[in-house]
């Protein structure tokens, strides 16, 4: 474990679940209501299956009532801290937008790099805020230098910001990519390496990949790939879209030297606020996308000089650094952990209620992830998605064309377990 995640985590033990942030005195908002912050202080190991320690969590969103949402992948609804932080900043910036009481923003915003810096085992200078993945991404597919002489291996399970992008970038600049696949079904780590051990070599200056695949669920052994990239002399970035908030990550015994996500996935957090990592060591190869103003002062404080983006809304900065206070006052593995159980209890009662399904999450031994892809045939698959969402309330990555249907659920902890229970049924019902 870094030095740096190992301070992090002795500060978050010292202070009980009480926030470094709100203690700033920056805000008026509590970190959450009495009951989740009672149900927490009284929980004893992960509480997986512990309905009534949930309950008291789920109290914290406003999601309308009888909608289950089951879209974490894409986008998930945040706790009041977050969206009350975002409103209470907003009004505070209508009321006073002068450079005085903006001020406040460049100790607001260190504040939360410093939070994310330690959840992630990285260092400070090792963050720089953007908008989200897809910025972030194309922040590292911009700013590399690549020839033609050089290749850049891909996985053709990446999002279209770390797929297509790359195809992009090589039209202009010459570069080759390569992108491999991995069998549909898994048996063991060794499965997933072995077509990325097959395809790098000496010319693979670039190893991009998604720590857990969007389309299917499939998680990828960061550690791993990251020291293959490394022993063949390449760089490696890490999509962390579906890990950040999610799985539990040190940045620095991982390795890579780029890890990019979004703010508001399974972190919890805002929508367009979120960062990238640089690697110290690998900050002087990566050119920004953006330079304005306040560049001089940027380009000296690490990897500052990828979040040059001239005016934004600094509140939401703040905010995501409050969605990981959140996050780790309730506890990562606690959270990875009923997030899995969810999705486990769907998929068998998704398995026995529906015919015709079969699932695209077919995982590696201890490779688990919380989304859950299936395609159910023999269906009208227009008609079955409206029916789900219009009459029963669903709301995930349902679709398809004529006669399959296509369904992505990634349950997170704002569901309860009847709702999961219910799922299954309304599905059924639907196909």
């Amino acid at each position: 474990m870094s030095s740096s995640r190992r301070l992090f985590l002795k500060s978050v033990g010292a202070s009980a679940g009480m926030s470094a942030l709100f203690l700033s005195g920056s805000t008026n908002i509590a970190l959450a209501a009495q009951n989740m912050q009672d149900a927490i202080a009284g929980a004893n190991g992960l509480m997986t299956d512990n309905e009534d320690f949930w309950k008291a969590i789920q109290s914290e969103f406003i999601i309308e009532k009888d909608l289950i949402m089951m879209n974490a992948a894409n986008m998930t609804p945040t706790p009041k801290i977050v969206h009350e932080t975002v409103i209470e900043h907003t009004r505070d910036m209508e009321a006073n937008c002068s450079f005085q009481n903006r001020a406040k923003y460049g100790d607001l915003t260190q504040k939360s790099r410093e939070f994310i810096a330690g959840f992630l085992g990285a260092d400070a200078d090792e963050i720089g805020f953007v908008r989200n993945t897809s910025e972030a991404n194309n922040t590292v597919i911009n700013g590399l230098d690549l020839g033609p002489d050089d290749e850049v291996l891909i996985w053709d399970q990446n999002h279209p910001c770390n797929n297509i992008a790359w195809h992009q970038r090589a039209e202009r600049l010459g570069f080759k990519v390569v992108t491999v696949s991995t069998a549909e079904t898994l048996n063991t780590e060794a499965d997933l390496m072995a077509p990325f051990e097959a395809a790098i070599n000496s010319n693979t200056k670039v190893l991009a990949f998604s720590h857990v695949s969007n389309q299917t669920g499939t998680t990828l052994p960061g550690k791993k790939l990251t020291e293959l990239a490394h022993a063949h002399g390449a760089q490696c970035l890490v999509d962390g879209a579906q890990t950040f908030g999610y799985m539990d990550i040190d940045l620095h015994d991982m390795g890579c030297d780029f890890y990019t996500s979004s703010g508001q996935k399974w972190i919890l957090g805002p929508r367009e606020a979120s960062f990238i990592y640089v690697k110290r060591s690998a900050q002087a190869n990566l050119w920004p996308n953006i330079v304005t103003v306040g560049w001089e002062r940027s380009k000296a404080n690490g990897a500052q000089k990828y979040e040059s983006l001239g005016q934004r809304d600094d509140g939401r900065l703040w905010a995501l650094g409050r969605a990981v206070e959140f996050h780790q006052m309730i506890g990562q593995d606690r959270i990875k952990a009923r997030i899995n159980y969810l999705a486990n209890n769907l998929r068998d009662r998704l398995s026995k209620k529906v015919p015709n399904i079969r699932f695209l999450t077919e995982q590696a031994d201890g490779l688990n992830s919380g989304i859950l892809v299936a395609l159910i045939s023999n269906t009208d698959a227009p008609k079955a998605a409206k029916t789900i969402y219009d009459k029963y309330r669903i709301s995930g990555a349902i679709g398809g064309r004529e006669d399959v249907l296509r369904a992505r659920l990634c349950p997170h902890i704002y569901v309860t377990m009847d709702q999961i229970e219910s799922i299954a049924d309304y599905i059924a019902a639907s196909v």
